[in-house]
């Protein structure tokens, strides 16, 4: 008996099967949904049991029927809106007549407004007090996070005045040099070579000037400080090499000049800026003996500068420094394959004049070198 239910049952209901492939195939993107739409509700009512398919034709028979919306024309259904008012006063000349509120008090309100806005003094003189403490914080500052306020500062156009508020010459050196991360990763070329020089290069010649070496968060800052290489050399080294510096300031920045890796145009128009310079010191050799000995490929143009550069100290009658004569044979050996016969000539011409004891024959032999003595190995 429960057999023949069971074989009753499945030929009542006619089984859906499913299309394992189905899901592999693509969407159109663009239906026709009249005729698909009607194709699958065909077939999908066939197989439907009877009394199931029968509600279902209903309903889309319904669904199908249009639905009759009521046209109105004109302005009716303005008029028949609680929220609209055509009873408003007219004129004699159709016109509805003018506003009767006194525009005097209008802007009376308005001028009393202007008054109570607050002003840039007023913010600033509540802003001082603030970047005062923070000097405080910055002099006995050892690690963790910058204050919010001072962050903030190298988006503001009048950050110098906020800086100087907070006294930079009492800053540690542990917050100076959080603050030349801060400075040279968010500000701008010239605002960071403003900071350079106003800021971070008196406090590097004021601990060396006491302490006699240099502070190694100081040291580090002026590594970070080279991100903005522009900013470097016209904040930190132009105007310790054009005022004159001090052998161990020069030794300073010489080991972080070898430590770090510089663009060749920075570098060129350094040396070119140095070689027509009026004043000359020994720390102005001893930075260029350093260029040198990185070996960059440096334009014509810079040698032939630099050749002036040596060629002009024809006219000195005083005796040279070491560093002068070290720094001539480093720039003959790395770049004297870039000198022609009459380059030659003007050197040995300097060297009858500037002659070292020692280097001066090393000189002499760099110069006899021809191309064809070198032995290719």
């Amino acid at each position: 008996m429960k057999k023949k239910v069971v074989d009753k049952k499945a030929k009542n209901a006619k089984v859906i099967k499913n299309d394992k492939n189905a899901k592999r195939k693509k969407k159109n993107k663009i239906n026709d949904l009249d005729s698909d739409l009607s194709d699958f509700e065909a077939e999908f009512v066939e197989e439907l049991p009877k009394d199931v398919s029968f509600k279902v034709n209903k309903l889309i028979r319904e669904a199908n029927e249009e639905i009759s919306v009521p046209r109105v024309s004109g302005l009716d259904f303005l008029e028949k809106d609680p929220y609209v008012d055509f009873d408003l006063p007219v004129d004699s000349s159709g016109f509805l007549p003018e506003s009767t509120v006194d525009t005097s008090t209008i802007w009376s309100k308005l001028n009393n407004i202007k008054l109570t806005q607050v002003t840039k003094e007023d913010v600033l003189a509540k802003i001082r007090p603030v970047y005062k403490e923070i000097g405080v914080y910055l002099s006995k500052y050892r690690s963790g996070g910058l204050p919010k306020a001072f962050k903030v500062l190298p988006k503001m156009s009048n950050w110098l005045e906020m800086v100087q508020l907070t006294n930079p010459s009492t800053w540690s050196p542990n917050a100076m040099y959080e603050v030349t991360k801060l400075f040279s990763s968010n500000m701008n070329e010239a605002n960071a070579e403003t900071f350079y020089s106003c800021i971070l290069l008196p406090a590097i010649r004021q601990d060396l000037s006491k302490s006699k070496t240099l502070n190694h968060h100081y040291y580090e800052a002026l590594i970070k400080a080279i991100f903005k290489p522009t900013a470097w050399f016209k904040g930190l080294l132009l105007p310790l090499v054009e005022e004159g510096c001090t052998y161990r300031e020069a030794a300073i920045i010489g080991s972080v000049l070898r430590k770090v890796s510089i663009p060749v145009l920075h570098v060129s128009a350094f040396i070119i800026q140095m070689c027509k310079s009026q004043k000359w010191f020994g720390s102005t050799s001893f930075i260029m003996t350093i260029f040198f000995q990185k070996k960059f490929r440096l334009p014509i143009k810079v040698i032939k500068e630099c050749l002036m550069h040596f060629y002009k100290f024809i006219h000195f009658h005083d005796a040279l420094p070491v560093i002068w004569h070290q720094s001539l044979y480093v720039f003959l050996y790395n770049y004297k394959h870039m000198l022609n016969e009459e380059d030659h000539k003007l050197l040995r011409e300097l060297l009858s004049k500037h002659r070292h004891p020692e280097i001066g024959a090393t000189i002499d032999k760099l110069l006899s070198c021809r191309i064809e003595d070198v032995i290719m190995e």
